[in-house]
């Protein structure tokens, strides 16, 4: 794996942040000797683009009507 900064999250401090990205390192390192992935894969997983969750208010709640309504038992 590349040496370089992989991982962004604004509410945690730089520290954590480092903290974060050496234990994913870790773990990846421990899948690859167990052979449960190959460099190729971590070279894949590498280039992916992670996509931004949808805004709450963006999300139609299909929920909604069902939890004000007066129950009728």
């Amino acid at each position: 794996m590349k040496d370089e900064k992989f991982i962004e999250i604004k509410c945690l401090s730089a520290e954590e942040q480092e903290a974060l990205a050496a234990e994913i390192k870790k773990k990846i390192k421990a899948k690859l000797q167990q052979g449960l992935l190959t460099e190729r894969e971590v070279e894949e997983i590498q280039h992916l683009q992670l996509e931004p969750l949808p805004d709450i208010q963006d999300v139609q709640s299909v929920y909604e009507d069902f939890m004000y309504q007066d129950e009728k038992y």
